[in-house]
């Protein structure tokens, strides 16, 4: 049976990693052991930077970018490639003559895969076997303008927790990258930041996570430190089951450091 005596906490890391737009998410998951990045934001020219390749050195990362690839004259997505290609990527990367070639799923980003999930939801729901589920795309089609029915978001938001479900299970180091959004009052005060994800989705996903940091930045002269927020503040619920300590590196041997102290990293 399982005895907490012999665990070792970072054995396997995967958090859930939450910040703004052009904060670093990208730059920091590149640090993690061997990542291959499925990537929808096209973001991985970040891990090409000089500046980057000066603290990390010229590693091998796997990527491939995913976007859609067949539109309307009016510009409607007319097949639900990315989500499917996506899918396809991760399960020829989990064979066994793959798997072991690499030690991190990074999902680049969370927030960008609800866009091609639904883009996805709503062709299957419009399609003749399901045409009584939703209207959405022959609307579309029709007028270029995409207005999701209910049906729309639900089956978006099933498609995504499916995904990062089967990324979970895989049993490597999985970093969730996501945009972060702010929720106001009728005053216009901002009274939480939360993941950048549609409805339940954002209370659903976190949920998954034992690991739930917010990426925050600050300047120090010519240096941008990124640092982890793992204690929550009113604004941000966040929080670390390891014990990542509040305002630790975004960095991999950071992190794991802060877990094991005295540690020697190679």
């Amino acid at each position: 049976m399982p005895n907490m005596n012999v665990w070792k906490p970072g054995e396997k890391i995967q958090a859930m990693v939450i910040g703004r737009s052009k904060s670093g998410k990208t730059w920091g998951a590149g640090s993690w052991p061997r990542p291959n990045i499925i990537d929808f934001d096209d973001g991985h020219a970040t891990l090409g930077q000089a500046a980057w390749r000066a603290k990390y050195g010229n590693r091998s990362i796997e990527y491939e970018v995913f976007k859609e690839k067949a539109f309307s004259a009016k510009g409607v997505v007319t097949a639900h490639t990315a989500f499917d290609d996506a899918c396809a990527y991760f399960d020829k990367w989990m064979k066994p003559d793959k798997r072991d070639s690499f030690d991190t799923w990074v999902v680049d980003s969370g927030t960008t895969l609800t866009q091609v999930a639904l883009n996805k939801a709503i062709i299957l729901l419009g399609s003749k076997q399901l045409s009584v589920t939703s209207q959405t795309q022959n609307k579309a089609l029709l007028t270029g303008a995409v207005y999701p029915v209910i049906q729309d978001w639900g089956a978006e938001r099933s498609l995504v927790e499916q995904f990062v479900r089967q990324v979970k299970d895989s049993g490597k180091h999985v970093l969730f990258l996501c945009h972060e959004m702010d929720k106001v009052d009728e005053n216009g005060i901002v009274t939480s930041i939360v993941p950048m994800l549609t409805g339940q989705s954002r209370e659903s996903i976190p949920l998954m996570f034992d690991e739930l940091w917010f990426l925050r930045v600050q300047k120090k002269g010519p240096e941008t430190v990124r640092y982890l927020q793992t204690a929550p503040d009113g604004i941000r619920q966040c929080g670390s089951r390891y014990g990542v300590p509040d305002g630790t590196l975004y960095d991999y041997d950071a992190v794991i450091k802060s877990l094991n102290p005295g540690v020697k990293l190679p």
